[in-house]
C-alpha cells in the first residue's frame, strides 16, 4: 500500500462512520464470535487456539488474519495481507469482506496495538460489540475493552476476554 493509500486510509477511518448497534447481546444467547488478529508467531497462533478452546462449542466462531508482509504465513486460518489491499487502503479479499460482512454477536480484536487496517475493519464491521484491548487511541472503535498490563501476554488478554465477555447478561 502506498503512502499516500496509507494517509488516506487513516483520514477515512471515522469511527462516527459506524452504524451505533442495539444492545450489547448477553454470551448465553450468542450465536457466533469473530477473532481478528494480525499474524506474530507461533505463540500467538497457540493463543488463537486458546481462546477458540475457551469459547462455549455451541457458539460459531471465525478467525481472520492479518498479514503485514507480503509473504505466505504459516496458519490454518484465512488470511489477508497488505497485497490485498488497493493503493486507497480498500481491501480486496473475499476472506475479508465476507468477514466484515458477518453479523456476529461479539468480534474479539486480538492485537495489544491498532493500526489503520485494523481501525478499517472494525468500522466496517456488522458485528454488535467489539472486544479489544483498552488504549487510549481505542476508545471509539470497541464497546468493550480490556484494561491489563501488555507484559502479561495475548493468552492472558485471551482469557481476560472471555471472562469479560461470558460476564454480560
Amino acid at each position: 500500500m502506498s503512502l499516500l493509500g496509507k494517509k488516506l486510509l487513516s483520514l477515512l477511518n471515522n469511527p462516527k462512520k459506524r452504524k451505533k448497534s442495539q444492545e450489547i447481546p448477553s454470551y448465553d444467547k450468542a450465536e457466533k464470535i469473530g477473532i481478528l488478529y494480525t499474524y506474530g508467531d507461533e505463540k500467538k497462533e497457540e493463543t488463537i487456539q486458546l481462546l477458540r478452546e475457551l469459547i462455549d462449542d455451541r457458539i460459531k466462531t471465525e478467525v481472520l488474519c492479518f498479514s503485514e508482509k507480503k509473504e505466505v504465513v504459516q496458519t490454518d486460518h484465512p488470511t489477508f495481507s497488505i497485497e490485498h489491499l488497493n493503493s486507497w487502503g480498500k481491501v480486496n479479499s473475499p476472506e475479508a469482506e465476507q468477514f466484515i460482512n458477518t453479523p456476529f454477536d461479539f468480534l474479539i480484536h486480538l492485537d495489544f496495538d491498532l493500526n489503520e487496517i485494523m481501525k478499517n475493519m472494525l468500522i466496517h464491521t456488522k458485528a454488535k460489540c467489539r472486544v479489544g484491548f483498552h488504549s487510549e487511541n481505542g476508545l471509539e472503535f470497541y464497546e468493550l475493552m480490556i484494561g491489563m498490563n501488555k507484559s502479561a501476554g495475548t493468552s492472558n488478554f485471551a482469557e481476560q476476554t472471555i471472562k469479560y465477555i461470558k460476564a454480560i447478561r
